[in-house]
Formats: C-alpha cells, sequence, structure tokens
C-alpha cells in the first residue's frame, strides 16, 4: 500500500533520465479492493445493496463513473478528472451537506485513511479508468 501511494504522489510528473512513469490508477487493481474491504461487504453489495448502489467488482464502475447521484442530483457520483466535482469524494470526506447533498458520511461507522482518500481522489484526477 505505500509503495502504491508513493507512486500517486508521482502521478502528472514526467519520467526522467531511465526512470518508467507509473500507469495513472485503475478501478479494479486499486479502487476496487478498497471498495471490497470498506463498502462492499458492509452494504453496498449483495442481493439488496444499500441505497441500490452496487460496488460489486463488474457492477462499481457503471454505478459510479458519470452517474449522478440521489442525493446530489446537481453532481455525478464521480466525475472524471474531477475529485472535488465528485460526490463520492464528498461523501468520503464527511462533506456531504456542504457539497448540496444528504445522509451521512461513508462509510458511516468509520473515516477511510487519508491514503485511502488519496488513492480514490488520485484514481479520478487520472480520468477514472476502469
Amino acid at each position: 500500500m505505500v509503495l502504491f501511494l508513493l507512486g500517486l504522489a508521482g502521478l502528472g510528473c514526467a519520467a526522467g533520465d531511465g526512470e518508467t512513469a507509473l500507469p495513472p490508477p485503475g478501478l479494479a487493481a486499486d479502487i476496487q479492493p478498497l471498495l471490497d474491504r470498506n463498502c462492499v461487504d458492509a452494504c453496498h453489495g449483495g442481493a439488496a445493496p444499500s441505497g441500490e448502489l452496487d460496488l460489486s467488482p463488474g457492477r462499481a464502475y457503471d454505478a459510479l463513473v458519470g452517474m449522478a447521484s440521489v442525493q446530489a442530483p446537481d453532481l455525478l457520483r464521480v466525475a472524471s478528472g474531477d475529485p472535488d466535482g465528485s460526490y463520492l469524494v464528498a461523501k468520503l470526506e464527511g462533506r456531504q451537506a456542504a457539497a448540496g447533498g444528504s445522509g451521512t458520511g461513508m462509510p458511516p461507522a468509520f473515516v477511510l485513511s487519508s491514503g485511502e482518500i488519496a488513492a480514490v481522489r488520485a484514481w479520478i484526477a487520472a480520468g477514472a479508468a476502469e
């Protein structure tokens, strides 16, 4: 995880002599494991996902990227390239009310680490690739 986060710090930087540019973070490899641990098993998976938001592997991308938020219809859940304009980030950071939404921050029982939130932000900033 530490190496992944250190790699995120280099996003947007050109590779120097002899260095290889890191690929942008992707949903399947980098974000889905975070969703599985913190969202899918608790609420957003299975036969009846909470809020009809299924974040299970193979379904999360279509449920998030470019989809209007139910709680803040003027915002997309994930706006590719715009983490500050993505309702998912507002929910993870606990600022959903300030973003024009409602409900509690996510996940409701605890707060994600700053590194986990940074990973989601980096994924969105890099274009929210599948």
